[in-house]
This record gives C-alpha cells, sequence and structure tokens, in this order.
C-alpha cells in the first residue's frame, strides 16, 4: 500500500481510498491495472506472470481484481466526460438564450426607432405640402382677383397694373392674366410651388412602405397628398372659365385644408 496526494485538496491519502477522506474527491490516481503480489505486496507490472520480487507467481484473482480496477477507472473517467459535455451543453444552451434575448430587445429596440423615424417624416411631408398650399392659395386668390376685375372692370391696387396696365381696362382678360405671369415676382411664387411639388413627391416615395402600426396614418397621408397636387396645379395652370375654375380652385382649397386637419391627429401629441 503506498500514499498519494488528493489531487483536489493536495492532502496525502491511501491509493487504495475510493473518496478523499479530507475533501471527499472521488480518487481515480491509476488509469492502468495495478498487481500486489500476495506474498510480499510488491507492485507487479501489468502483463508479468511472476512477482519481480519474489518470484511468487500471479494469481488468476489478483489480474481478475486488476481488471475490475481498470474497468471502474475507465467508467469513472466516461462519467466525468459525459458530466462535462452536459455542462458545456448548459453552458451553451444559457449563451443562446442571451444571445436571442439581447437579439429580440434590439430587434425591437430598432423596430421601435423606425416607427418614430417615419412619423417624423410624415409630419416633415405634411408641413412641407402645407407650405406649398399656402403659397397656391395666394396665388390662385390673386389668379381669381386679375380674372374677376379685368372682365368685370374693377378697380384694385393689387390687380390694376395687370388688368390697366397704360389706365384703362384690357379688352381681354387672357391679356391680364398674361401680364400676371409674366410678372418676376409672381412667376417667382409659381416656380417655388413646383419646387414644392418635386420635393414632396420626392418625400413621399420614401413613405411607400410604412410599418404596419403607421398604415393609417400613409392612407390619410395620401389623400392629403391628392388634395394638395390639384390645389397646386391649379395655381400653376388656371384653365376653364372663371366661374369653373373659382369653384374647383375653392373646393381643393378647402380639401386641402381638411385633409391637413385630419393629419394632425397623427403626429400631434
Amino acid at each position: 500500500m503506498a500514499l498519494i496526494q488528493c489531487k483536489h485538496c493536495g492532502k496525502n491519502v491511501s491509493d487504495k481510498a475510493k473518496n478523499c477522506p479530507h475533501c471527499n474527491e472521488l480518487l481515480i490516481e491509476k488509469t492502468e491495472a495495478v498487481i500486489l503480489c500476495e506474498e510480499c505486496n510488491t507492485e507487479i507490472p501489468t502483463g508479468a506472470t511472476t512477482c519481480p520480487n519474489c518470484g511468487c507467481p500471479v494469481s488468476k484473482k489478483e489480474e481478475v481484481a486488476a481488471q475490475k480496477v481498470e474497468v471502474t477507472s475507465v467508467n469513472l473517467q466516461m462519467k466525468r466526460s459525459t458530466k462535462k459535455f452536459i455542462l458545456f451543453g448548459i453552458i451553451a444552451a444559457v449563451l443562446i438564450a442571451v444571445g436571442v434575448l439581447i437579439f429580440s430587445l434590439i430587434s425591437s429596440s430598432n423596430q421601435k426607432k423606425a416607427a418614430e423615424d417615419y412619423i417624423n417624416k410624415v409630419e416633415t411631408v405634411a408641413y412641407e405640402m402645407l407650405d406649398g398650399a399656402a403659397d397656391a392659395e395666394s396665388a390662385g386668390n390673386l389668379i381669381k382677383s386679375v380674372w374677376y376685375n379685368s372682365i368685370h372692370e374693377e378697380y384694385d391696387s393689387k390687380t390694376d397694373k395687370y388688368t390697366r396696365p397704360n389706365g384703362y381696362f384690357l379688352d381681354d382678360f387672357n391679356e391680364a392674366l398674361g401680364n400676371l405671369f409674366a410678372d418676376t415676382t409672381f412667376m417667382a411664387q409659381i416656380i417655388d410651388i413646383e419646387s414644392n411639388q418635386e420635393l414632396v413627391a420626392g418625400l413621399m416615395k420614401d413613405l411607400k412602405n410604412p410599418p404596419e402600426e403607421h398604415q393609417e396614418a400613409y392612407e390619410a397621408l395620401k389623400e392629403y397628398y391628392d388634395a394638395y397636387i390639384e390645389l397646386t396645379n391649379l395655381a400653376i395652370n388656371p384653365t376653364g372659365s372663371l366661374t369653373t375654375f373659382s369653384a374647383a380652385f375653392n373646393e381643393a382649397d378647402t380639401e386641402t385644408v381638411n385633409c391637413y386637419n385630419s393629419m394632425k391627429l397623427y403626429f400631434e401629441d
């Protein structure tokens, strides 16, 4: 019999002990079969048939006992390996679960931010259309005034330079409207309206695929856009008679205002 050191606590224990009496650690010090001579208790090398010290032959009982020790050692090693494998599996599962949770939280945060960004863009487009509609309303009202005053020969400081440029009323209202659209200040306003249309059209393209929670806001925005386009096009290119133009313009103006008021529900607290 010999003393060995426990791998766990480092204290001396018998090489025959199955567990350390100090820390209860399972002891498997030798992985090879150990045979002791029944006469002199000398360790006999594996495979030897006689004791190298006294020559006593190895009995079958000792060989079988050695084989049992070897099998037990292998089984214990397998159990330890299995425990390690299970432990690693648990750790891997926990890490995967944590990763999925983190990914889910990040994904949810990104979706929330995307939804917030989208409604902010909706608000931006709504205000841009409001600016363009305001310019169109101002231009349309001036067109109606020039048109009406030219036909009915009404004096007005805002329209006289178009309807009576030489001090008397023109015979054809088309000439008066032509003077209006030749005016650099008025044309600058028309150009601003056209530029606003291009800007809004580009912004609307970016909003074509709304998040599910903002689908309704997008549908309302499209109705607002249709009314805005009708109003601004009438200001840019007035057609028909004074009566039909005025009726169409007033209707488009009212529809645009109503649509804008409806849109405010989606981006105002």
